[in-house]
Order: C-alpha cells, then sequence, then structure tokens
C-alpha cells in the first residue's frame, strides 16, 4: 500500500449503498437462519472443506483474533497509522457484537446439536455461544476498517482483505466450531463494525494519526501485550504456535521501526 492510497484530509468514500450492504446480506442469509438446509449443509461444508490441510483452517482461524490482526497490520504505525486507527476502532465494536449476540442467541453450537460422529473438529472442542462467530467478525471489520480507509480508486486492489476474511469465517465452520449461519450473520455484524470503525477513524484530528502522535504511541505500546498473547496463549490450536511466534517477531520488528521513525519525527520538530 502507497501512501498515495491514503486521503488524511477528505472523508472516506462510504456510500449509502456501502451501509446497506451488511443488511443486504442478513436477509440473503435468511434461508441459513431458519435452518432451512441443516444439518446437511453443516455437514457437507464440513467434510469437504476437510480436504484441505488442517493447518490451512486453523491458520485462518487465527487471522479472526484482534491479536493477530493487529500483528499482521503493523507495518501501518509507522507507514500509514490511519489503517490501522481505523481498525482499533472497529475493534471495541466487533467485541461488543460478539458478546452481545452470543449472549442474546445463546445457541448451540454443532458438537452440542449434533454430537461428535460425523463431525470433523479441529482444536479445542466447543459447544455452546454459536451465534454470531466472534473470529468472523473480526476478520470482516479488519478487512472492512482498512478497506474503507484506502483512497477510493485504490481499492480494488486491495479486495483480497475480503477473501481473507471469507476464508477465516470458512474456517469456522471447517474447524467444526460454527455453523453456516453464525459465519454469514458474522460477517454481516463485522462489514458494519468495520465501516464504522473507518467513519470514526476520520472523525479524529489528522495529527493524531501520524507517526509521532501520543495517540499512535499508545496504539503501539498496544502491540507490546498483542505480542505478549502470541507468545503464550494457544488460543485453542496448538498446532499454530510456531506461527504465532513468528507473528510476534514479525510484530515486534514493526515497533521497532515505528520507534525509530516516531523518536526521529520528535527530534526533527
Amino acid at each position: 500500500m502507497s501512501a498515495s492510497s491514503l486521503s488524511s484530509h477528505s472523508p472516506p468514500a462510504i456510500r449509502p449503498i456501502h451501509w446497506v450492504t451488511p443488511a443486504v446480506l442478513l436477509m440473503l442469509s435468511l434461508p441459513l437462519w431458519l435452518r432451512w438446509y441443516e444439518p446437511g449443509l453443516f455437514y457437507a461444508l464440513n467434510r469437504y472443506l476437510g480436504l484441505l490441510p488442517d493447518l490451512t483452517w486453523t491458520l485462518l482461524s487465527l487471522l479472526g483474533t484482534g491479536w493477530a490482526i493487529f500483528a499482521f497490520s503493523s507495518p501501518a504505525l509507522w507507514h500509514q497509522p490511519r489503517l490501522i486507527m481505523s481498525w482499533l476502532c472497529a475493534a471495541p465494536l466487533a467485541g461488543l457484537a460478539t458478546r452481545s449476540g452470543k449472549s442474546f442467541f445463546f445457541s448451540p453450537r454443532p458438537l452440542e446439536a449434533l454430537g461428535p460422529e460425523g463431525i470433523r473438529v479441529i482444536g479445542e472442542p466447543l459447544y455452546v455461544a454459536a451465534m454470531p462467530s466472534g473470529h468472523t467478525i473480526t476478520a470482516f471489520a479488519g478487512a472492512a476498517a482498512i478497506y474503507f480507509s484506502l483512497a477510493p480508486e485504490t481499492r480494488r486492489r486491495h479486495l483480497w482483505l475480503f477473501g481473507l476474511a471469507l476464508g477465516v469465517a470458512l474456517s469456522r465452520v471447517a474447524v467444526g466450531a460454527h455453523w453456516p449461519a453464525d459465519v454469514a450473520v458474522g460477517a454481516a455484524l463485522g462489514l458494519w463494525c468495520g465501516l464504522s470503525g473507518a467513519w470514526l477513524s476520520h472523525k479524529l484530528p489528522g495529527r493524531w494519526q501520524q507517526v509521532d502522535s501520543w495517540l499512535t504511541r499508545a496504539l503501539a505500546l498496544l502491540g507490546f501485550y498483542s505480542a505478549y498473547v502470541l507468545l503464550s496463549d494457544e488460543m485453542g490450536f496448538v498446532q499454530n504456535l510456531p506461527f504465532q511466534y513468528l507473528l510476534a517477531a514479525f510484530l515486534g520488528a514493526n515497533l521497532l521501526v515505528f520507534a525509530r521513525r516516531s523518536w526521529s519525527r520528535n527530534s526533527v520538530s
């Protein structure tokens, strides 16, 4: 992403149709909510997605956590702070949507409803609080927040962000943790959270979103906790630990670059 990809002075081009998209997705997924195709659809997806190696799905699930997204997007701290600012504006909304949705629905996961027979489970078995998928909300919130913080003319080449978020959504079915309805609703909620994050970040003063601002430096400090979590928490999949260590090292390297650039800017000013 080049510096020209961002506009730090004009509002992100978020049109009414963008805000309508999450509602359209919810309506299109109505048959999934009503379980018209269940449990057959879950069994089929869980089985056919299993043709790919387990590590494919565990790594994609990892990218549905805020800690991994922070590490993955950490170059933005020193290169384009608005990108990570938008994601971190979306993150509390994603957390609220996840917790409130699970508390409201408190629906059984496939293992609880169907039993273990015929279900391919990867990682820690989960039984309750299925709707919505928190990993999917987080992934789509991150993708949308970053995407809609980019200048409109450069967005098309970054559509891969949503492809990656879709991979996270499918991974939650592949590991046996969620119904298709859970991830469809999660995608819609995540899109709304991401759009809101991009909109909210634009409301922040531009000087707060510079590499030498107090707010950006505070966010960088959050990176140390993110690295700690990546190094110490299995997050449901022990096979992901080597990759979590690599992500933590990547994050650490970017924090060092950020510290150097932030200090240099401060010295010049």
